[in-house]
C-alpha cells in the first residue's frame, strides 16, 4: 500500500467501517476474535484487513469512473 492508501485507510475507509451498524452475530465474532487471536495475529488480520479493504475502495472507484458514462 502506498502513503496515499494507506492515509485514506487510516482515515476515511476504516473509520466509515466500523461507523456501520453491527448485528448481533457479527458483534460475537469481532469480540470472539479478540480474546483468541494473539497479539502478533491481531496485527497480521489488521494488517490483511486493511490490504482487502483498500482493494475494495480501488476497485469501487474505478468502476464508478468507468461507469460513470453509463450511468
Amino acid at each position: 500500500m502506498n502513503d496515499l492508501m494507506r492515509w485514506m485507510y487510516h482515515h476515511y475507509i476504516k473509520p466509515n467501517i466500523e461507523s456501520q451498524p453491527k448485528d448481533d452475530a457479527e458483534d460475537m465474532w469481532l469480540s470472539f476474535l479478540d480474546f483468541e487471536l494473539n497479539e502478533d495475529q491481531k496485527r497480521a488480520l489488521q494488517s490483511s484487513l486493511a490490504y482487502y479493504a483498500v482493494q475494495g475502495f480501488r476497485l469501487g472507484l474505478r468502476t464508478g469512473v468507468t461507469l460513470h458514462a453509463d450511468l
